[in-house]
């Protein structure tokens, strides 16, 4: 348990960030990782090369192919530890700053899927500037704290370790003292209360909220520079410790530092006994019991709590995106299809492929319309649920021998029975805490089936496979002949099939949507209360939904598998279904249409093959994604779907004829 007191020291410094900037701003900082990920990159920029980065800045000459702006500014071969480490934290300062001012503050009553999705894309735009400015290779940076061995109750341990856990012990202390005795701290826990009143007695909240999101963003650079030395430096590894850093803040409540701190430090010292358990005990479960540690946690205290987080006391909230139903015609519905369908078969192979990958994540993303647009509940498992039925039909049709539409089903069935798994705490949950638990769910079912061997999992090799689709004799896979079109891959008759499949799931969420089924979920999703006076029995709509979703993501998986024919856990993981949740709210994450434009925002899809084709657009696909998410959020929160419909209205008013004027005849 000793020689896990550094990994817990870090994630008890990251779960007291995520508790500083939700009690002053009610924003769960899922960027915390990130933004200490990239003041570490600084640090070692600055040490090593002596240049100190710029971020990529809008140019629309580089993505075109033309000239590019500076990407950094060179001060020597290198800089002293002690500037640079202050450049680095100035610069996480700055970027609080940058995020409190132009994100979350005109978020500030922005629904609570708004500012998890704000946060989420902060994270994503932070990664690639990291992955744009420095690659994907991993460093290492030379140690700032003492690393002399240290002997303590039979472990030889660094002495660094003691020193980040007095670090982050005095910091916790200093924070507690702060918020419990200063004025700015109590006038912070009064606005958490009542922002109305606190603002009536001549606090600030927006001054209160803005400091605090410095203190916190500098905090996580500060760790960053810390504690890469002691675990190399990759894009990846802090930005992921935020999940068991939700889970220590989650224990304290999002309100007390102690505790945050406390349940941080006892994460990493367990995680290291039962790492050392699984290896010297033979009745242990082979299992990754270290990786699922955080949903193990998270979980216990859901159920035990119930209503973890404290509701802030805002002066107003805003309502989620409106979920208009299509006014689109079934005839009109009808020729769409067939035009998608002659683009499956004419257009060039890499157009066809964009269009396969736009349909499949359209699917996904209307998995997240019935339950997040239609209901309101917040889910960031549904990659995962799309992996369990990837994994699900290679082990179906491959392993065991079943027909494919057989095999297809049965994957849609499995997901949608652990769909229902995952809904059990909505019953108790909802909002930001259940973003959590479910953001946990996905990280255990990655860990416990899809990087093992089994039904669920990969095989012996570390991959899975799927064999050409074929029904009643008819072979139509990425691979097989068809009799129309040119000979490269991807043949069209697998995308005709996607494309009937992606028509039929939208046909039934618009006919869910129209239903009386849907009235009651849009009744769940208004008020939960209020419906269940009114008579609606919430809990069977909520398992219900989440029923429908985990389908609709089932069957996307299984698609995905097969238009892969070998894949590996890296395409369902939880930062897959991290940016499954981005890309559905910027296309509109409550209506069918806002389903279908998120689809073509997707990696790989028909946007980025066109882009590609014309300009040097997909190494800044990501990060100009994320920016993009952001700036609709600000100024357009229904998402990209409203923004269209708001212009065709427009248009419309514009180009509509006057009417004459009415002629009356005075009576005489």
């Amino acid at each position: 348990m000793i020689l896990g007191i550094g990994a817990g020291a870090i994630i008890a410094a990251l779960g007291i960030g995520l508790v500083l900037t939700y009690r002053s701003s009610g924003v769960i900082n899922f960027a915390v990782g990130a933004v200490a990920t990239y003041s570490a990159y600084v640090y070692s920029s600055l040490r090593t090369a002596g240049t100190y980065p710029i971020p990529p800045l809008p140019n629309p000459l580089a993505i075109a192919g033309g000239p590019s702006l500076p990407t950094s500014v060179r001060f020597g071969s290198s800089v002293a530890e002690t500037p640079a480490i202050a450049m680095a934290l100035a610069t996480a300062a700055l970027i609080g700053l940058l995020l409190h001012l132009l994100v979350f503050r005109p978020l500030r009553y922005a629904p609570v899927l708004g500012k998890i999705v704000a946060a989420i894309g902060v994270m994503i735009v932070l990664q690639s500037v990291v992955l744009l400015r420095f690659g994907a290779q991993a460093r290492q940076v030379e140690a700032i704290l003492p690393t002399t061995p240290v002997r303590a109750f039979g472990a030889t341990v660094p002495a660094d370790r003691f020193v980040l856990l007095g670090l982050v012990s005095v910091t916790t202390a200093v924070l507690w003292l702060v918020f419990k005795y200063t004025r700015f701290g109590i006038a912070t826990r009064a606005a958490a209360e009542n922002e109305r009143s606190v603002t009536l007695l001549g606090f600030s909240a927006d001054w209160q909220a803005g400091t605090n999101w410095v203190l916190a963003c500098t905090l996580a650079g500060l760790v960053g520079i810390l504690v890469v030395p002691i675990t190399g430096l990759t894009p990846n590894l802090l930005t992921l410790l935020v999940i068991p850093a939700l889970g220590a803040a989650l224990l304290g409540g999002f309100s007390s530092f102690v505790i945050a701190a406390g349940a941080g430090v006892g994460f990493g010292m367990v995680e290291s006994l039962l790492l050392i358990m699984q290896q010297r005990l033979a009745w242990m479960p082979k299992l990754d019991l270290v990786d699922a540690l955080p949903f193990i946690v998270i979980a216990l205290a859901m159920i035990m709590r119930g209503r973890a987080l404290p509701s802030r006391g805002a002066v107003q909230t805003r309502n989620l995106p409106d979920a208009y139903a299509s006014g689109m015609s079934f005839r009109a519905f009808i020729v769409l299809v067939l035009c998608v369908v002659a683009a499956a078969i004419f257009l060039p192979f890499d157009f066809r492929n964009g269009v396969t990958v736009s349909l499949i994540g359209a699917i996904l993303c209307l998995s997240l319309v019935v339950v997040t647009g239609f209901v309101g509940q917040i889910s960031l498992a549904q990659m995962a649920l799309a992996g369990i039925a990837a994994f699900g039909i290679g082990s179906f049709v491959q392993n065991a021998g079943l027909p494919f539409a057989l095999g297809f089903v049965l994957a849609v069935v499995a997901a949608v029975g652990f769909g229902l798994v995952v809904a059990l705490p909505s019953l108790r949950t909802r909002g930001a805490n259940l973003a959590i638990i479910t953001l946990a769910s996905a990280v255990a079912i990655q860990y416990l089936l899809f990087e093992r061997t089994g039904w669920f999992g990969v095989s012996a090799l570390g991959r899975k496979s799927v064999p050409p689709p074929e029904i009643l004799g008819l072979y139509f896979g990425p691979s097989t002949r068809f009799p129309i079109g040119d000979s490269k891959i991807p043949q069209p008759g697998f995308g005709i099939f996607v494309v009937l499949v992606t028509a039929a799931c939208c046909l039934v969420v618009t006919a869910l949507r129209r239903s009386h089924l849907g009235e009651r979920m849009l009744a769940v999703r208004a008020n939960e209360h209020a419906a269940a006076a009114a008579g609606v029995n919430v809990r069977v709509i909520k398992l219900t939904a989440f029923g429908i979703a985990a389908g609709l993501a089932g069957a996307a998986g299984a698609l995905r598998a097969v238009q892969l024919g070998t894949y590996s856990p890296g395409s369902f993981d939880v930062l897959a279904s991290v940016s499954l949740l981005v890309v559905a709210y910027l296309g509109g994450i409550s209506t069918v249409s806002g389903a279908l434009v998120a689809g073509s925002l997707f990696t790989q899809g028909f946007w980025t093959v066109v882009t590609d084709r014309f300009t040097n657009f997909g190494t800044y696909q990501t990060y100009v994604l994320g920016l993009a998410l952001l700036v609709t959020l600000v100024t357009v929160p229904e998402g990209l779907d409203a923004y269209h419909r708001e212009v065709g209205r427009a248009l419309k008013r514009r180009w509509r004829r006057p009417e004459p004027p009415a002629v009356v005849h005075e009576k005489p």
